[in-house]
């Protein structure tokens, strides 16, 4: 039963005339026996419907009625005609039944469905002259997109373009679930809504295609609204205001950002043209009022061909008709049919994913970049996530700087005489041009093998140290760099050249069949400013030592804290190990002085069973060498005699095999 109190002066009025015309002069126990049989006659009804009928409490005021006239209330003599709106003490109620369906009835009055499908939320905060011109700085407006499944991302975005300066920046929701919450966060946002998932789009996907739709039509809009747009993805990270840069080159129609791999410049004005025309890359761009014809034609042609790509169709369209400059002091050139100035911006202080990460070319030209873009990258947005991380660009919560039980480091030995050898040996694109790349990786992938199965064991993260590479990888056959790049080999390469973070590393997988979990960190974990100190200090030293030397613990009890720093034995396996560090078990961080004969094995062979189940999943491949299939998949069990691998093959001694 539901009660519902309404102060409603009509209905209240009315009903007073109906009680007065049939109380008039009338008793007050009649006026009793009249509500007692209207409350019987409820009950009936409610006992006998199925549409259960639903009691309010209706707020009627006291009306009165003039000389003469009897209040049907009280019954005492009043004027007629007159209204006495009564305090508190003279407000009357009365009951009323009503059905459910008549409240839905109501409510629905309430509260009509949208005309144009659109929430609330949604209507109010689309893309308006007035939203633009209150949040736009100096006629820019720097934008980019997401939905729920990059909020991490858009957080990490916004942050940074907030620390550089910018104010004038907006961001599309394109759910209702990232409007709420960029609006609790204070961020300038607007609504985009797309239908599309709230989950990750996947790069090459039809959801990733439609997304890119999406922004296409964003810069028509914000153009049409008469601003200059700067649209970024939302996985590219600004270090610097751009807005200064972009008004250096006001008669510029459209900049946009590159896939070319080497600098033809060495500062900061835009790349040469045609020396640097490798494709347009659309995850950075500017455009100005006068580019507005290009931008409908291009939305044109990706609505009527869904299987044309955006980046494909907008590379097309501006090389229609390209006009040189002769001697032209900004490198600008003449696009699309002769009628836009155009201009590519400097692949070192707008880098693509291989410029910054890989190459790390601003570092080489000693610039301060002004943006970077996680491309040419592998495993899809947990890849770029930890690119980001690597170079503690990443904005996580202070949750991720601390663990319910702690951290394992250790640095990685021997690798000098294995970087003499690890570059390409005879650059060709044959098998024998990558051996000195794969020992050397797979040096490093043995240790963290043993640095994983210790995780398993006490429950902690491990920090994974910086890994090198002997050769870069790529989509396509190359003799050890990508072509069209120069830089040194070997190289510190990022993790998801080697191993697969995306379906392997940040997977949760069932402990029953893949043992228990090994949480991981990037190398540049202690370094990051957002590390508590209470957290990077509380630190001890675990010296792997040899068998029978003082101190050193062969796991049957504690091993002695002495110094900030415990001894333990060589080759344990994981009960004594842990026995060992049992008396260390406080300490947030356990910096291992090796990794080398760390980890003697599992004391139950079934534990060993099911951690290889997990880390079979956790090495992704390198790419490639001429052949079909041309690529080399790496191997966590690379070194263990008659392993099997993840794709059931069996190895007595592994090398290096293409496919499958």
């Amino acid at each position: 039963m539901f009660y519902r109190a309404v102060s409603s002066y009509e209905k209240g009025k009315a009903k007073a005339r109906a009680y007065h015309s049939r109380f008039h002069g009338g008793s007050f126990l009649k006026y009793l026996f009249f509500l007692l049989a209207l409350c019987f006659v409820g009950l009936l009804v409610a006992l006998g419907s199925g549409n259960q009928p639903i009691r309010k409490l209706v707020h009627m005021p006291h009306f009165t009625f003039g000389g003469g006239c009897t209040d049907p209330l009280t019954g005492m003599a009043v004027k007629c005609g007159t209204i006495i709106e009564g305090g508190p003490n003279d407000e009357k109620w009365i009951e009323e039944v009503i059905t459910e369906e008549d409240m839905k009835k109501e409510e629905a009055k309430a509260n009509p469905p949208p005309v144009d499908g659109l929430t609330t939320l949604e209507r109010d905060n689309k893309p308006n002259k007035k939203m633009v011109e209150s949040v736009a700085q100096d006629g820019y407006l720097v934008v980019t997109w997401a939905n729920w499944h990059y909020q991490d991302f858009v957080h990490t975005w916004v942050t940074h373009i907030k620390e550089c300066g910018v104010t004038g920046y907006l961001v599309g929701a394109m759910d209702d679930k990232l409007m709420q919450a960029l609006i609790d966060k204070g961020f300038n946002t607007f609504s985009m809504r797309s239908g599309l998932t709230e989950a990750d789009f996947g790069w090459g996907t039809p959801t990733f295609a439609k997304m890119g739709r999406e922004k296409i039509r964003l810069i028509r809009v914000f153009l049409e609204l008469d601003v200059t747009v700067i649209i970024s993805d939302v996985d590219v990270l600004w270090l610097r205001n751009p807005i200064p840069y972009f008004h250096g080159y006001p008669t510029a129609d459209i900049l946009t950002s590159s896939d070319h791999l080497t600098n033809t410049v060495d500062d900061y004005q835009l790349e040469r043209w045609p020396q640097a025309a490798s494709a347009a890359n659309i995850g950075i761009m500017m455009f100005r009022k006068p580019s507005l014809e290009l931008v409908n034609e291009w939305i044109d042609i990706i609505e009527k061909d869904s299987q044309v790509w955006d980046q494909n169709a907008f590379n097309d369209l501006f090389r229609r008709g390209l006009v040189m400059v002769k001697d032209e002091p900004q490198h600008l050139f003449m696009a699309y049919h002769g009628k836009l100035k155009m201009g590519i911006l400097p692949v070192a202080a707008f880098g693509s994913g291989h410029t910054f990460f890989t190459q790390r070319l601003y570092q080489t030209l000693n610039l301060q970049p002004y943006a970077l873009h996680a491309t040419f990258q592998f495993s899809g947005t947990p890849g770029k996530r930890h690119r980001m991380r690597e170079f503690m660009l990443f904005e996580d919560p202070p949750s991720y700087y601390d663990h319910s039980v702690g951290f394992i480091t250790y640095s990685v030995e021997g690798l000098d005489p294995l970087l003499k050898d690890a570059g390409p040996a005879t650059g060709r694109m044959h098998l024998d041009n990558v051996q000195g790349h794969f020992k050397l990786v797979n040096h490093q992938l043995a240790l963290l093998r043993n640095a994983f199965a210790i995780t398993s064991v006490l429950g902690r993260a491990v920090v994974i140290p910086q890994f090198y590479c002997g050769l870069d990888r790529w989509w396509a056959p190359h003799a050890g760099r990508i072509p069209g790049s120069h830089f040194q080999l070997p190289f510190p390469c990022p993790l998801d050249h080697v191993l697969e973070l995306e379906s392997g590393l940040t997977q949760e997988l069932d402990p029953a069949h893949f043992g228990n979990p090994t949480e991981f960190r990037e190398f540049s974990f202690f370094a990051n400013s957002r590390m508590p100190e209470a957290v990077r200090s509380n630190k001890v030293v675990v010296e792997i030592c040899p068998a029978g030397q003082p101190d050193c613990s062969d796991g049957l009890t504690p091993a002695a804290l002495k110094d900030g720093r415990v001894k333990v034995q060589a080759g344990l396996q994981s009960e004594r190990l842990r026995t060992a560090l049992s008396s260390v078990h406080a300490f947030k961080v356990l910096e291992f002085t090796t990794m080398t004969n760390a980890f003697g094995g599992f004391t139950d062979l079934s534990d060993w069973d099911r951690f290889a189940n997990r880390i079979k999943g956790y090495t992704s491949l390198w790419c490639c060498v001429a052949a079909h299939p041309g690529h080399v998949h790496y191997d966590m069990l690379w070194d263990i005699p008659n392993h099997v691998d993840k794709f059931g093959r069996r190895w007595d001694q592994w090398e290096p095999k293409t496919g499958p």
